[in-house]
């Protein structure tokens, strides 16, 4: 089997149908489609049940419980059977024909991941918008097709872009970490640095919806995310000490430190209320040390002037972006 499209899903009967229809184009002796119950309370569960009772390509998979996004995605990849794998979540709007015609290129070039583009498109409104402006690339090893999109501006970590060949991610151990938001850094990154065979296309993979209720949207919420981009950077920051000197590494290194700036950038940039913002800074100057420490050794100078901004008083640094 070619490609095994992985869909988890926690209450998101109102989008779940959308989702999934352009699967139904995909053939049964190609691909295999895993719907992944991470136990919701919606009607997501019945919508499911009745794609895998009437589709051959469809297999509906049932977790014992909730266990969120990263181990529900952990459950569809020890069940996968395909060469590729593509991770789908359940509210975005894919182009099936796209993602095969990426994954039979993968195949055909033996690459490890192979990535594509996605446009936007606001729920309310349905306006469509360009997502990040990646270029078709040579085949490359994946560190430098890395580098090159840190350097372009243009690099994203979210997994959908990408399919992986699936003996590539057992041979490298890599999964999705459990228990943590903002999981697809860990995972596309490391993903990247250690694939041999990688490339860029120009295929738009899938719609990425723009709702109220999405992971993105919950910064606003609480500031529950906070440790997560802190645990990020750590992890990051220990692969980037692995890594041999070069432009790669360099990547990272940066990459770490704008993470850690964004704990307090995402205060203004997304506009968020006193009171999780109150939280958030106070998390910030109970970690200063640590997260400051990341930008101001990231190797980029623009990124390290912010850290020692950032280091000398929050309340400037958060001053000056809220102009921005």
């Amino acid at each position: 089997m070619l490609l095994s499209v992985i869909v988890p899903f926690y209450n998101v009967g109102a989008y779940f149908e959308e989702c999934l229809a352009p699967l139904c184009a995909l053939d049964a002796g190609e691909c295999e489609i895993l719907l992944v119950d991470d136990c919701g309370q919606d009607d997501s569960l019945p919508i499911a049940q009745a794609f895998a009772g009437s589709m051959e390509t469809f297999r509906l998979i049932r977790r014992e419980k909730n266990g969120g996004l990263s181990a529900a995605r952990n459950t569809g990849l020890d069940a996968a059977q395909g060469e590729y794998v593509y991770f789908l979540d359940s509210d975005d709007i894919p182009d099936a024909q796209a993602i095969l015609a990426l994954t039979r290129r993968a195949k055909f070039l033996a690459l490890d991941v192979a990535k594509g583009k996605y446009v936007c498109f606001d729920d309310e409104t349905g306006v469509v918008t360009p997502g990040a402006a990646t270029k078709q690339s040579a085949v490359t090893d994946g560190g430098t097709l890395f580098a090159a999109q840190c350097r372009e501006g243009v690099y994203e970590p979210m997994v959908w872009q990408c399919v992986y060949r699936r003996a590539f991610l057992e041979e490298n151990g890599l999964r999705m970490a459990e228990g943590l938001l903002y999981e697809d850094e860990l995972f596309q990154a490391p993903a990247l640095l250690k694939a041999e065979k990688a490339a860029c296309y120009n295929e738009v993979l899938l719609r990425y919806r723009q709702r109220e209720g999405s992971i993105m949207k919950s910064f606003a919420r609480n500031s529950r995310w906070c440790a997560s981009y802190l645990e990020v950077c750590r992890r990051l920051s220990v692969l980037a000490a692995e890594l041999p000197a070069g432009e790669a590494k360099k990547a990272l290194k940066k990459r770490v430190g704008q993470i850690a700036l964004s704990v307090v950038k995402n205060v203004p940039g997304y506009h968020l209320p006193e009171d999780v913002a109150r939280e958030v800074l106070a998390f910030a100057r109970e970690n200063l040390a640590e997260l400051s420490g990341y930008a101001i050794k990231s190797g980029d100078a623009l990124v390290g002037a912010q850290g020692v901004l950032m280091r000398a008083s929050i309340t400037a640094f958060v001053k000056l972006y809220s102009r921005v």
